[in-house]
């Protein structure tokens, strides 16, 4: 078992300074974690689709560096490699070592182990779920069926969707015990009535925060890529066809095959139907446009999935060894190639727009889409003239967005942030397409931001600098006019 930490602990070490600072949802976790606690920190909590512990777990790093902020995601990464060998170990000890193994290898958990987002505190958690649920399955003692509770509140407190896993985990554990525990009933009752204010208030918010993904059957088959080969595609929006770039082919399909070859020969009906049943739920939410199907949000049925895998291979016996080391080949042997999910940039960065901005150094910035508040730990923008068009005041501008440089004095310079992600169609692709609803209304406005503004630029300003790294462009100009 120490090789096999040192293994997951060196593997989630990798690559962990991230010269392109933290992207989006990273800095939305380190802003709302800095909040000061009683004094706009339970605001700050409210205006955000996620539950409030992991922001509580962040606060007191918050003065340190994006490495350091990394860290607290590799710590729970790392713990969960002995607690999924416990889980393992719940059917034999062979079992618990493989379990270990793929918890400590696998990409998918490697990449969220370096973010400074949930994910890897919220897979600890439900792997400590699983346990207790095995556990007190085989032993109905209060000590476990307090772990299940406890760990059940902890997934509920963390990720607003992890009530779905909870819920099919909750329905097993009566199937099976053919009744419930009042110890249960009271602490859920007690957890539901101290969570539902802000539950609801995120379920509210999901859909408008959600615009930017569509599913399909795509989502499914990435989810098992995801979670089992060392190519994650679905972090953000999956493409339309599952074989959309011929170099993964064989990195996607065969560790992928592989483990659900192992999770059919450890198919254990209750587990499943828990696996299946969250995806279920997330599928047909996904659908009807009430989230983005990103495998990111399923983690809490992955330590099932690793049980399964695990048993698999150890049923499978000599060819299960054979399958697991090939498993284990292409995890290891992606970090030689450029692909490895360590290795990857983070192309929307905030640091990148902050390096530029600080070089610069112009007497006014506008920022487009974001809000100056995104810039803060790394743009230097006091004593500057800082104004934005954003997602929430955007139809202020909807009639002319380039009214906005009308408010920079003559003879001054301004820095305007666009980020390309979200404004990548030109005027003639917008004039073509004015008619097409299934254009995501954002993308159409921030095009049309900075179309206006650019074109604004052009003829009153001169002394352009154009500066483009990852998904940002940076125009620095002179009002001459």
């Amino acid at each position: 078992m120490f090789y096999i930490i040192i293994t997951g602990l060196l593997l989630r070490l990798s690559y962990i300074v991230k010269p392109e600072g933290m992207w989006n949802d990273e800095y939305v976790s380190w802003y709302v974690a800095s909040t000061p606690l009683f004094d706009g920190f339970w605001l700050a909590i409210q205006k955000q689709c996620h539950m409030p512990l992991y922001y509580l777990y962040l606060k007191p790093f918050v003065t340190l560096s994006d490495t350091a902020l990394r860290l607290t995601s590799v710590l729970p990464g790392v713990l969960a490699i002995p607690v999924m060998y416990l889980v393992g170990k719940e059917y034999s000890r062979k079992a618990g070592y493989y379990a270990a193994i793929c918890t400590s290898i696998l990409s998918f958990l490697i990449y969220y182990s370096q973010e400074v987002r949930f994910y890897s505190l919220l897979f600890l958690f439900s792997a400590l779920l699983l346990l207790f649920t095995i556990r007190y399955l085989k032993n109905p003692r209060k000590l476990n069926l307090a772990g299940c509770a406890t760990a059940s509140a902890l997934i509920l407190a963390t990720h607003v969707l992890g009530g779905i896993y909870v819920f099919f985990n909750a329905i097993y554990i009566i199937y099976k015990r053919k009744k419930f525990s009042s110890l249960v009933i009271i602490l859920l009752l007690l957890t539901a009535i101290i969570l539902y204010p802000a539950g609801m208030n995120i379920l509210r918010m999901l859909p408008a925060s959600q615009w930017w993904g569509h599913f399909s059957y795509t989502n499914i088959l990435f989810l098992f890529s995801d979670f089992f080969s060392p190519i994650l595609t679905n972090n953000v929006n999956a493409p339309p066809v599952f074989f959309y770039n011929k170099t993964f082919t064989i990195w996607l399909t065969v560790p992928t095959l592989i483990a659900v070859s192992a999770i059919s020969a450890g198919l254990k009906k209750g587990f499943a139907l828990i696996s299946a049943g969250t995806i279920v739920v997330m599928s047909i939410a996904a659908a009807s446009g009430m989230l983005v199907f990103v495998t990111k949000y399923s983690i809490e049925i992955l330590p099932v999935l690793i049980l399964l895998m695990a048993l698999g291979f150890e049923k499978m016996k000599k060819i299960g060894i054979i399958l697991l080391s090939i498993f284990v080949l292409f995890h290891l042997g992606a970090i030689f190639t450029p692909f490895y999910v360590t290795k990857l940039k983070r192309p929307e960065g905030h640091k990148i727009t902050g390096d530029i901005l600080n070089k610069q150094n112009a007497q006014n910035i506008i920022f487009t889409y974001y809000e100056p508040d995104r810039f803060y730990r790394y743009a230097n923008i006091e004593n500057k003239k800082v104004l934005y068009i954003s997602k929430k005041n955007r139809h202020l501008y909807k009639q002319n967005p380039a009214a906005i440089l009308s408010e920079i004095p003559v003879g001054e310079d301004v820095s305007v942030v666009f980020l390309d992600s979200v404004s990548f169609f030109d005027e003639k692709y917008l004039e073509e397409n004015k008619n097409n609803l299934s254009l995501p209304e954002m993308f159409v406005t921030f095009s049309e931001i900075k179309n206006s503004l650019i074109k604004r630029l052009d003829k009153d300003f001169k002394n352009y600098q154009v500066s483009k790294s990852g998904y940002w462009t940076v125009i620095k100009a002179t009002r001459y006019k």
